[in-house]
């Protein structure tokens, strides 16, 4: 029997991965669900579809009160750290599992025990997809023997701009002509500024040695096109280093398409019958 899905968010990631559900690229699974409170994002997607879902909603009580929810087993979250906050917790609830991919929302203390307490009293699951970036089990791997984690990444302009730091600073991005360093803390800090750009650290952040301790550096080059990150890792036995040069999302510069693959992967893995690959 096919998993029976149900997606929130319809912009890039909700998007593709709807997509490649509709293809039947993903075995063993069903879209039944579709939710967005962007009734024209919901609505372009659902016209797309060429097996379409059994309901669509542009309101969160509606669905998850609706008959259709009652056989879903699994929620992806495609949509936003806010998005993260607000519904992860009802759906863990209620017993479904939830892929979320605003990993940035754990960075909230408060959300992160919460999550790991429903975890604790219940039978389901949180899938957290390596995102935009790889390595993401060698750092689970050594977490216990990390002296220090440095995360650089850098963007152009275009894949910054409307960052909430450029904001409360009264920066116009489009003003900065050459490479430069424009934030440097921990990843608590980097996802405050950064929401929509920095996913990575707060998956580096679970994986490795936690939000606090894990240093992020971000870099805007007017000159580059894609997005790029570097992973530096300290530890008792070594070092080692991961770099990633990602081509942005053609529909959101924002997100790199690497991170939407990964979302794919992700969920082809959880309705796989048998082989699991790595850690």
């Amino acid at each position: 029997m096919d998993l029976k899905v149900a997606i929130i968010g319809c912009g890039a990631i909700g998007r593709e991965i709807a997509l490649n559900i509709d293809a039947r690229k993903i075995p063993n699974c069903k879209l039944s669900i579709l939710f967005d409170t962007d009734s024209i994002k919901l609505r372009s997607l659902y016209e797309d579809l060429h097996i379409k879902p059994s309901s669509i909603f542009e309101n969160f009580d509606e669905l998850i009160a609706s008959n259709d929810y009652q056989d879903v087993r699994l929620v992806i979250e495609a949509a936003s750290i806010k998005a993260a906050h607000t519904y992860a917790a009802t759906i863990l609830r209620q017993g479904k599992d939830i892929m979320i991919m605003s990993i940035g929302a754990f960075s909230d203390p408060t959300f992160n025990e919460t999550i790991l307490q429903l975890l604790s009293d219940n039978d389901n699951n949180v899938f957290l997809p390596s995102g935009a970036i790889g390595g993401a089990d060698i750092i689970r791997s050594v977490k216990n023997y990390i002296d220090k984690v440095t995360i650089i990444t850098t963007k152009s302009n275009k894949s910054l701009k409307g960052a909430p730091y450029f904001i409360n600073k009264s920066i116009d991005i489009d003003t900065i002509k050459e490479k430069k360093v424009i934030f440097e803390g921990n990843a608590i800090d980097a996802i405050k500024e950064f929401p929509s750009n920095v996913n990575i650290s707060a998956l580096v952040s679970l994986a490795g040695i936690g939000f606090e301790k894990t240093m992020v550096q971000i870099v805007v080059d007017p000159l580059i096109k894609n997005n790029q990150h570097e992973i530096r890792v300290d530890w008792k036995f070594g070092h080692f280093q991961i770099n990633v040069d990602n081509v942005p999302s053609p529909d959101n510069p924002k997100t790199s398409y690497l991170a939407i693959l990964s979302a794919i992967e992700c969920l082809r893995g959880i309705c796989a019958k048998n082989l699991k690959i790595g850690s």
